[in-house]
């Protein structure tokens, strides 16, 4: 009696050790910020071992973010930003853009140029809107999904803060004082408060954001 021949193993022709993701496997604004932090990472000498040791990353999870498979959260951008030395801002430039239709210019931000920052399982979006001119001041407009909010804990950052709700619901946090913005309302304060916000209603929220000294989250 004869034993059923067992059919062959397909062997995958992915390489386990593929640099970046195929096409299609992960969202372009991933790949864009994951290149970004590693050319920046090499630029310093560290390794993944090495920067994981300086963060609160894994290895694996700091891969991942390299190869754009993952976005990483507020805290972890944070953190890596912090370990590597680098200003946020630097996350969003433009520098690298050569095949837009619009020129770059030091004075203007054209749509077309804007590089999304999306943080992972938050609902947030963020676009770098600040020209290269601007030696201070920092803006960025700000997307949420319904329920997205910042860091649950309140943050203090450097420099007055303002922001302007653009469409949709903002209830912000400032020390012990609670607001509830819509379209039209603004809000601002020092750097030596400590805040937070969300977007608690079932609809977007957009919002620009603008602070007296460089920041990123």
């Amino acid at each position: 009696m004869k034993t059923p021949s067992r059919a062959k193993k397909r062997q995958s022709t992915t390489a386990p050790d593929q640099e970046y993701p195929t096409p299609g496997s992960a969202d372009s604004s991933d790949q864009d910020l994951g290149r970004r932090l590693r050319a920046m990472r090499k630029a310093k000498g560290f390794t993944l071992q090495e920067l994981a040791a300086r963060t609160d990353m894994s290895i694996g999870m700091l891969s991942q973010v390299e190869r754009g498979v993952s976005s990483p959260s507020m805290r972890s951008l944070r953190s890596l930003c912090a370990a590597l030395g680098i200003d946020g801002a630097t996350l969003f430039s433009n520098s690298d853009d050569s095949d837009g239709a619009d020129s770059a210019n030091e004075f203007a931000v054209w749509a077309s140029q804007r590089k999304a920052l999306r943080l992972a399982d938050s609902g947030v979006t963020k676009y770098r809107v600040t020209p290269a001119n601007c030696a201070s001041l920092e803006a960025f407009l700000m997307e949420l999904e319904p329920g997205a909010a910042s860091d649950p804990n309140l943050l203090m950052q450097t420099g007055d803060k303002v922001g302007y709700i653009i469409s949709g619901k903002l209830r912000v946090f400032i020390g012990d004082e609670t607001l509830l913005l819509q379209a039209g309302d603004t809000y601002g304060f020092t750097g030596t408060r400590r805040y937070r916000w969300e977007n608690a209603w079932d609809q977007p929220t957009v919002f620009l954001v603008v602070n007296s000294a460089h920041f990123y989250v």
